[in-house]
């Protein structure tokens, strides 16, 4: 699975091969079936989700003024790195130190025209968390500008956003055109969750089954609890907002999952 990048919080990827899965090359027609019900429930997903934002008055300004970190993601400065997670092993990344999922597979995404890793995404059987840090203001405040921005192009990609509450505050679902493996036109639904920091903004985005549940059960728990072990390792260089926290390669050993023999993987981007 390939992705274009840009290194700024309100660029994401469009592309994802969002259930982690492959096809069953055999049963061509169980597997478009299978691909148009899921369309099906993308699109109904979509029209509650655009439902909800718009007929229960959602008020983002309380939301955003409200902190959502008490259960994390946390800084780097609130946690001990030394004790073990709860959850998992830790995976560290440079910015991001994140905590693995049993049985999950690591994609390293990675620009092609920088070489530089942009984002880390987690596929745990047929959903998906990518997760990505950028430098935000002292003040706070990133996430309501960027998601208007994020809405807009929605909407002149072809798509749809909507708004609604989620663990984190203001949760954007959106559904975005893309290309399936045969050819036909199809769209993407996803999740973006969105936690500040001391000058930082993690970003989540949920692919996969995971952002067609509405609500937050099995299988969106597992990548919940992911994104709420993240810890962010901003650093004190001078940064302008939406600039990526750049991430590096991880330990060997560090990679390993419990019960996985195999380790991160490094893709492309461009």
């Amino acid at each position: 699975m390939t992705k274009d990048h840009d290194d700024s919080a309100d660029s994401d990827s469009d592309g994802t091969d969002s259930d982690g899965t492959d096809s069953d090359a055999t049963d061509d027609d169980a597997a478009e079936d299978a691909e148009a019900r899921d369309s099906e429930d993308a699109d109904a997903e979509d029209a509650e989700a655009t439902e909800d934002a718009g007929g229960t008055d959602l008020d983002v300004d309380d939301l955003d003024s409200r902190e959502w970190r008490d259960q994390g993601p946390y800084d780097v400065t609130e946690v001990d790195l030394e004790a073990e997670a709860e959850t998992g092993p830790r995976i560290d990344l440079g910015s991001m130190i994140i905590t693995g999922l049993e049985g999950a597979e690591l994609r390293l995404q990675v620009a092609d025209e920088t070489q530089q890793i942009v984002s880390a995404m987690l596929i745990s059987k047929d959903s998906a968390l990518e997760l990505g840090a950028f430098a935000a203001p002292r003040s706070g405040g990133l996430w309501s500008e960027l998601r208007e921005e994020l809405i807009e192009a929605a909407g002149a990609a072809g798509g749809s956003a909507a708004v609604v509450e989620g663990p984190f505050g203001v949760e954007l679902r959106r559904l975005l055109p893309v290309q399936t493996p045969d050819g036909e036109q199809g769209y993407q639904p996803s999740r973006m969750w969105v936690a500040e920091g001391p000058r930082w903004l993690l970003r989540g985005i949920v692919y996969g089954q995971a952002a067609l549940v509405d609500g937050l059960e099995s299988p969106v728990a597992e990548l919940l609890d992911c994104f709420r072990s993240t810890v962010v390792r901003r650093g004190d260089e001078a940064r302008a907002p939406g600039d990526l926290l750049p991430l590096t390669l991880p330990r060997t050993e560090s990679v390993q999952q419990p019960g996985d023999e195999g380790s991160g993987e490094v893709e492309g981007a461009g």
